[in-house]
């Protein structure tokens, strides 16, 4: 591997380049809600908002600020630098997209006659369901890689004496709530085998993402890879 390889893979790990490259979805999700007056939002950003209302905090910015919060937290606790190489950013988003492609391949396209793999309500237009691929690139991954998949990689290392086998209990289960999310509340999919084995599959998918390159890159890849599925009326 050649040396601006190591380095890109290196720094692009960092927080600010996870900061920069999902900023066009964010904007778009939270700009998108708000200019839409939309009544659909991600179901992982109403469940961060359900939890801190819960907590006498009241906005519809929450998950936002809670977003703000990981990353300033992420940024110190690092000590890495807030400089962003623009060519670097612009491979991150290409890599993002290489493996947005992939996973449309391994477990959207080939098995289309399986289910509906991107839910969406049911009177959501397109525009509406555009912003809400956005909010779930970014919050989905909040939830289930930084929030579920941290605190059971936290317990499962303290539960099991050998790492690998935390790290692959704490993912395969983390992937299986994942998919199972995707069946909740009122505009939840219907449960079908074939589904859920597929989402977790998808689940697991991130949770290497993750693990290997990092938030900004998974959560990037998880809204393009919607929005691909999403344009192919999947």
């Amino acid at each position: 591997m050649s040396s601006w390889l190591r380095k890109y893979f290196r720094e692009t790990r960092q927080p600010i380049y996870s900061a920069a490259l999902i900023l066009p979805f964010f904007l778009i999700y939270h700009i998108g809600t708000v200019f839409l007056r939309t009544t659909y939002i991600n179901g992982a950003d109403a469940l961060i908002i359900r939890v801190l209302s819960a907590l006498s905090v009241h906005s519809m910015f929450a998950s936002a600020l809670v977003l703000l919060l990981c990353f300033v937290i992420r940024q110190l606790r690092t000590k890495a630098s807030w400089r962003v190489d623009s060519t670097k950013l612009v491979a991150l988003f290409g890599e993002s997209l290489f493996y947005a492609v992939l996973l449309f391949f391994l477990v959207g396209w080939l098995p289309v006659h399986l289910s509906r793999t991107v839910p969406a309500p049911p009177k959501a237009s397109g525009i509406e369901k555009l912003v809400l691929y956005c909010g779930a690139g970014i919050y989905e991954e909040l939830v289930f890689r930084g929030f579920l998949l941290g605190t059971l990689l936290f317990f499962f290392r303290r539960s099991f004496s050998n790492k690998w086998l935390a790290a692959a209990a704490a993912t395969v289960a983390a992937a299986l709530l994942f998919s199972l999310f995707h069946y909740l509340g009122r505009y939840g999919d219907p449960f079908t085998v074939a589904s859920f084995f597929q989402r977790t599959l998808g689940g697991l998918y991130f949770s290497v993402l993750f693990v290997t390159r990092g938030f900004g890159a998974t959560a990037s890849t998880h809204a393009l890879y919607d929005i691909l599925v999403g344009l192919m009326g999947i």
